[in-house]
């Protein structure tokens, strides 16, 4: 067990706790709650836990999870359970490309969930594996719940 967090050390815990499918799999990235300026709300019962916090996302046909990680060590955080965000709470996607990094933010009933997905991060080979396919998922999520425009 090193320093940095490996895919096989992310399967290991998903198939602990039963989560570990195919679509899971094939798109975890590692992802960083960006607060903005003025109030945020986020969306569940760990809303503070979650500002300005790293987790490992992924894509589940009826859900997004996020595998919150430990602020200090950058492992998953076993104390912490998942976080789930059902496609059905989600009123938009928003979704910008950019080069060094790319901002996703799920939106809901007066929430928001910004996120930040690096193109690289060091020593996580498994995460930029996965960014391109996870964008795709992400941009047909958003086609099916919209961009949040009114």
């Amino acid at each position: 067990m090193g320093l940095v967090l490996t895919i096989d050390e992310i399967h290991t815990h998903l198939t602990e706790l039963g989560l570990m499918s195919p679509e899971l799999e094939e798109t975890l990235v590692y992802a960083q709650v960006t607060p903005s300026a003025g109030s945020l709300f986020l969306f569940g019962a760990y809303a503070q836990m979650l500002k300005g916090a790293y987790f490992v996302m992924g894509l589940e046909k009826e859900r997004i999870v996020l595998i919150p990680l430990n602020k200090i060590s950058g492992k998953i955080d076993k104390k912490l359970e998942p976080n789930f965000i059902p496609h059905e709470e989600l009123d938009g996607v928003f979704i910008k490309r950019g080069k060094i990094q790319h901002s996703v933010t799920f939106l809901g009933e007066d929430q928001e969930l910004p996120l930040k997905l690096g193109n690289i991060v060091m020593g996580m080979k498994w995460h930029k594996e996965h960014l391109q396919h996870t964008l795709g998922e992400l941009e047909k999520l958003q086609k099916v719940v919209g961009d949040g425009a009114v």
